[in-house]
């Protein structure tokens, strides 16, 4: 069999998508030495995939999300004469016949459907910018579920949204829950003392990182942060940030400055894996009060490294961390500040913390989900 998995979500940055790519990529590779595959990426992707000989790397110049996805790449899939096209995000040429249109089957993944769930997905750009992103959303990705033969959902909770949203689309939707990359229990190669010397985190701190979107509720963990600040003793604990300063990240200076709280809080550009690794490995918690998650890469990566979590009670993290983390309301900031004080203050809740998280983190295996991809892949020959 032939098949072509689109990856153009790969990149030098820190994304879900991009993490699911690169990891079921090479666990394919491990699992399926028989198979031919395709593997499409973006013309900027500089980086190495550990992939075996019946693997090819191929480059497009479209983005990912894109009119000529939609139109151009049908006829570029179709010239490859594959026997499947897995699209690992949901968007596809959307035609199944004629000029514009792709012969081939299509299988997509859908990771979460944050443009029908958030208003504000598309926001922060002009007004006129912004009605076309959405309009542009609501079309293309009921159009791509329409053109797909299966969907692949991360997660139990994002398998229900979508049939909630598109209850047509039941039939179609296959869980396949994502791993944990097994580097991630191994120790940084960087000492952690030289790493946080390095970019000066000399207090406790707390950790977040990923991407600044809406539904990662930023500026509500910083009230709750905030709060916690201002109601205790502490005089020393920082919010670390490891993000990038995107469209986003003027609403997160916004509130810092109505906090006046901007002294506690480090900002950090994205760092490299190892200096990561090390700076989440010297953290008291890791912060993630998220609004909505198809899945949840970053919690289960600091339990991985033994780092107690907080979570909102809200989207995939209760069934990704099930009872390894302290939940909260993740529109409460006072119940955020009162998770932070908890494991600031309260070493066993920390400690069974790690306990449970590093035992739950072990439950996700690539090479299980590798293993079911490949057996969808038979369902369409």
């Amino acid at each position: 069999m032939r098949i072509l998995l689109d990856a153009r979500y790969l990149d030098d940055t820190w994304s879900g998508i991009g993490t699911y790519s690169r990891q079921l990529i090479e666990h394919l590779s491990k699992v399926d030495k028989k198979n031919e595959y395709y593997i499409l990426v973006s013309r900027k992707f500089s980086d190495m995939l550990e992939v075996g000989a019946n693997f090819t790397i191929l480059s497009y110049e479209a983005r990912p999300i894109s009119f000529k996805t939609m139109t151009n790449l049908g006829r570029f899939v179709d010239d490859l004469q594959v026997d499947l096209m897995h699209s690992l995000f949901p968007m596809a040429p959307l035609f199944e016949r004629g000029p514009i249109g792709m012969k081939t089957p299509l299988i997509v993944t859908v990771h979460d459907l944050q443009p029908f769930i958030d208003p504000d997905f598309s926001g922060n750009r002009p007004p006129g910018l912004k009605w076309a992103y959405s309009l542009f959303y609501r079309f293309a990705y009921p159009a791509t579920f329409a053109r797909a033969k299966w969907i692949i959902t991360v997660s139990y909770t994002a398998r229900d949204t979508v049939q909630e949203l598109f209850p047509n689309l039941a039939p179609k939707l296959i869980p396949v829950i994502s791993g944990l990359d097994e580097n991630l229990f191994d120790s940084s190669k960087r000492d952690p003392d030289e790493v946080t010397d390095q970019y000066g985190l000399n207090s406790p701190y707390l950790l977040y990182y990923g991407s600044t979107r809406p539904n990662k509720n930023i500026p509500m963990a910083i009230r709750g942060f905030a709060n916690y600040i201002r109601s205790s003793e502490d005089t020393e604990t920082e919010l670390v940030m490891i993000l990038k300063k995107d469209r986003f990240f003027h609403d997160i200076e916004k509130v810092m400055a109505a906090e006046n709280i901007a002294d506690r809080i480090r900002i950090l550009d994205q760092v490299d894996v190892e200096d990561q690794k090390a700076i989440t490995s010297q953290a008291i918690a890791f912060l993630f009060p998220t609004k909505y998650e198809g899945f949840g890469f970053p919690p289960l990566e600091a339990m991985a490294r033994s780092i107690p979590v907080i979570a909102g009670e809200s989207g995939a993290l209760p069934e990704i961390c099930a009872d390894a983390a302290e939940y909260v309301d993740p529109d409460d900031p006072n119940d955020i500040a009162r998770a932070i004080s908890l494991l600031v203050n309260d070493r066993g809740r920390r400690e069974q913390l790690v306990e449970s998280g590093r035992e739950r983190s072990r439950h996700f295996d690539w090479t299980e989900a590798a293993e079911k991809v490949r057996s969808i892949y038979q369902l369409l020959m």
